[in-house]
């Protein structure tokens, strides 16, 4: 898990410079930024993680939907959200666009697909 913080700590600097100079690279950068979040997520549910890799699953449909949407939600890149839908008062666009809350997110999307996966009883 330090390995995913550290990657994620030279992503944003990435992020940052490549926001500064108006670079092609940004979505390239938030993308691999959503994937790292989205591996911590996953590594947060170690013990379910471990059960998975044992073969011991099962298959809750109830929380893999939503998982997958939000998931798919998670990799378009915080510049497409600002695209489609600008600065807006709708709270709903706000909730993907924002920084915070889109790594908040993705790794609610990571913890979530390894429990649907798996029995927490």
């Amino acid at each position: 898990m330090t390995i995913l913080l550290y990657l994620m700590v030279g992503n944003y600097h990435d992020i940052q410079l490549a926001s500064q100079r108006a670079s092609g690279d940004i979505i390239n950068l938030l993308t691999t930024m959503s994937l790292w979040a989205f591996l911590f997520g996953v590594l947060m549910e170690w013990n379910g993680l471990r059960k998975l890799v044992r073969g011991k699953f099962t298959l809750n449909w109830q929380l893999l939907i939503p998982t997958v949407i939000l998931s798919v939600l998670m990799f378009i890149p915080t510049i497409y959200w600002y695209l489609w839908y600008g600065g807006t008062d709708n709270v709903y666009p706000d909730i993907f666009a924002l920084p915070e809350t889109h790594m908040v997110l993705s790794v609610l999307a990571g913890t979530m697909l390894v429990r649907s996966f798996v029995d927490n009883k």
